[in-house]
């Protein structure tokens, strides 16, 4: 394998119900480099959260295999991987600070210590004065920023996220996707996006693969280079190369329902 490559998934096979087989993932294979931040867009049905669990280790495949630095983890849980959600989880009768280092206390960080280690990411997420507060007090934007500082804090090496910010309103969404790829570039990590916004997708990515649905399968693989080193999403957005990487994802998902 190349020891640039991060993540890879070879040949990913997912059917459901024994009795009456459903294929929801067939022959799924792809690569996610190190420090490369790599996008899923497809239509609804293509299994693309059916492959997040699995890559995250929280399901079976019924074939195939996922590798992390060549080493196979299929149907494992790796503290390499870290995973933010659509939906935030937050715990409501825990503070801010505590949902934060909820994981850190689960691996039997003391509770001083793990509070010692949020004190800078509360700073670095614009957080800092909201420790005591709880999830309601929150705004939607503010608990989705938690939730990725929560995963953060794990120092994971991949991070895999499944259209985190899809309820938020444009403006706050396009905000927290600066956020997103100047802590990912910063901070080094391999990133693993799903999403149906063929913008975003353009925006953040690396490298974006293109579902279809019924069985989902990859029907494209592009290589995203908008020759921006801005990690604002509106100036990446100017770039004249992202019209055609639009239409093209676009096109290409419309051949493959």
């Amino acid at each position: 394998m190349d020891e640039n490559v991060k993540l890879e998934a070879k040949g990913i096979y997912k059917e459901f119900d024994e009795e009456n087989p459903i294929t929801i993932l067939r022959d799924v294979s792809f690569v996610a480099k190190k420090q490369e931040f790599v996008s899923f867009v497809g239509p609804s049905g293509c299994g693309k959260t059916t492959l997040f669990n699995i890559i995250a280790g929280l399901l079976e495949p019924t074939g195939g295999n996922i590798y992390i630095d060549s080493e196979q983890t299929t149907g494992t849980v790796s503290s390499q991987i870290g995973y933010v959600l659509q939906k935030d989880l937050l715990l409501p009768w825990r503070t801010i600070e505590e949902n934060v280092i909820l994981g850190l206390e689960v691996r039997g960080m003391k509770k001083s210590e793990a509070k010692d280690r949020a004190t800078e990411y509360f700073k670095s997420y614009k957080l800092d004065g909201y420790q005591k507060k709880y999830p309601s007090e929150l705004s939607g934007g503010m608990k989705q920023r938690v939730a990725l500082m929560r995963t953060m804090i794990m120092e994971p090496e991949i991070i895999l996220m499944d259209e985190a910010y899809k309820a938020l309103d444009y403006p706050l969404k396009i905000d927290l996707e600066s956020e997103l790829l100047s802590t990912v570039k910063e901070n080094k990590k391999t990133v693993i996006y799903i999403t149906h916004d063929i913008e975003e997708a353009v925006t953040l990515s690396d490298r974006v693969y293109i579902m279809k649905a019924r069985p989902g399968e990859i029907v494209r693989e592009m290589e995203i280079d908008l020759g921006v080193d801005s990690t604002r999403m509106n100036e990446r957005r100017a770039s004249k190369k992202f019209n055609d990487y639009y239409e093209t994802i676009w096109q290409s998902m419309g051949t493959s329902k």
